[in-house]
């Protein structure tokens, strides 16, 4: 029986939803509290782009050992040094006195955020049967869009709430008691107990490689499906400002299309079980793919204010799809001793993609103009499609 099979331990699930709503509240708003205390503290453009890359950078390193001791059996141990390494570092922001400690609170939280996502993810096939997952991840995935909603609005009124020169390090400490909360969905987090812990050379026999795991068929696809859909996010957060300044719109029409394309994210994921009962998962989500990449396309050409609000709106509703449909996807490839790691590998891909595709994206916009960009992450998310519409005779 699993640990969510007996009614007292019910609750530890809309715990670790909580716990994630919280959470990447703080990531989302403290991002950018921390770009405005670089500059605070005499950082350039580059130093900028030093600070994004960290914050990265650290997951995708680690994020195959953390794998590998969730796995063992540590998943709570996991998110408890991950919930620390979500207040701390943010505490540690607002007292920065330079940048070099300003870069470490930086890599620590990204860290803090590797760490919570691979535990909270990896407690989900822990828990729940395979008919389950997608539901769940959906409800989990769901926390992360609520999060993201409500964390940048959060800080920023915080932030505009006190004038002088204490403004952003103010937001930063009220983002400090706000992260603290996470403590208490961690302490209801526990009520699932205990996940039995695996010895080392146990594991060892289990573990299966890197490269192995991702020749597994439909792996590469899943990971691929996942890497574009985040690159596509953070291009169009990034560039559909200038799309909008080139077509005369305003910043405030800009923000409500963006938080249209959030909020049908949030929508799709409250109905993802009921749209997993009426179609098979992988027509589900190749479709979701190409759908979104059509209207990232359409993005630079269909430019009026109502149509790009369409556009945006059905590629957010697949994009809420997409997360949560390629986490079970690589979770149902592996075998339990290996599903954590996958789910790393998994993770590890998104980072990358956030760091390379955009610099690569962005490096072409020089030659071909700003809409080179959503060109380049829809053909992408075409091409997800394809290739996962080439596995779709396959179970999970």
């Amino acid at each position: 029986m699993s640990a969510a099979a007996d009614p007292a331990n019910r609750a530890w699930f809309p715990g670790l939803v909580i716990h994630t709503v919280i959470a990447h509240a703080t990531y989302n708003g403290v991002r950018v509290l921390i770009s405005y205390r670089t500059l605070e503290l005499g950082g350039s453009g580059v130093v900028l782009g030093l600070m994004t890359a960290v914050y990265s950078l650290v997951p995708l390193l680690t994020a195959l050992f953390v794998g590998r001791l969730v796995d063992r059996g540590y998943a709570t141990a996991v998110l408890w040094v991950g919930t620390a390494l979500s207040i701390l570092p943010v505490a540690l922001a607002a007292t920065a006195p330079n940048l070099g400690v300003l870069l470490i609170a930086t890599m620590s939280l990204g860290f803090g955020q590797l760490l919570t996502t691979v535990a909270s993810q990896a407690l989900i096939p822990q828990s729940f049967p395979a008919s389950k997952l997608t539901a769940k991840f959906g409800h989990l995935t769901l926390g992360v869009s609520i999060g993201q909603t409500i964390g940048l609005p959060l800080a920023g009124i915080v932030a505009d709430a006190t004038t002088g020169d204490t403004a952003i390090t103010n937001a930063l400490w009220f983002m400090t008691a706000l992260s603290a909360l996470t403590l208490i969905a961690a302490v209801i987090v526990m009520l699932r107990g205990r996940t039995p812990h695996v010895s080392r050379a146990e594991a060892a026999e289990g573990a299966i490689a890197p490269l192995a795991l991702l020749s597994v068929r439909g792996m590469k696809p899943a990971i691929f499906a996942s890497m574009a859909t985040l690159a596509a996010v953070d291009l169009m957060t990034a560039y559909l400002p200038l799309i909008g300044q080139q077509n005369g719109l305003s910043v405030t029409t800009v923000t409500w299309l963006l938080a249209a394309r959030t909020f049908a994210s949030v929508i799709s994921r409250l109905f993802i079980g009921f749209l997993t009962r009426k179609w098979r998962n992988l027509s589900l989500l190749w479709t979701a793919s190409a759908a979104a990449g059509l209207c990232v396309v359409l993005i630079p050409v269909l430019s009026q204010p109502w149509t790009l609000a369409i556009l945006l709106t059905i590629a957010g509703f697949c994009f809420g799809l997409t997360q949560p449909l390629t986490m079970t996807w690589v979770s149902t490839l592996s075998d339990p001793a290996n599903r954590a790691a996958v789910l790393s590998i998994r993770l590890a891909g998104n980072r990358l993609s956030q760091v390379a595709i955009p610099s690569a994206a962005s490096a072409l916009t020089v030659i071909a103009g700003s809409g080179i960009v959503f060109t380049i992450s829809g053909a992408l998310l075409l091409l997800a499609g394809g290739v996962t519409w080439r596995n779709q005779h396959e179970k999970w």
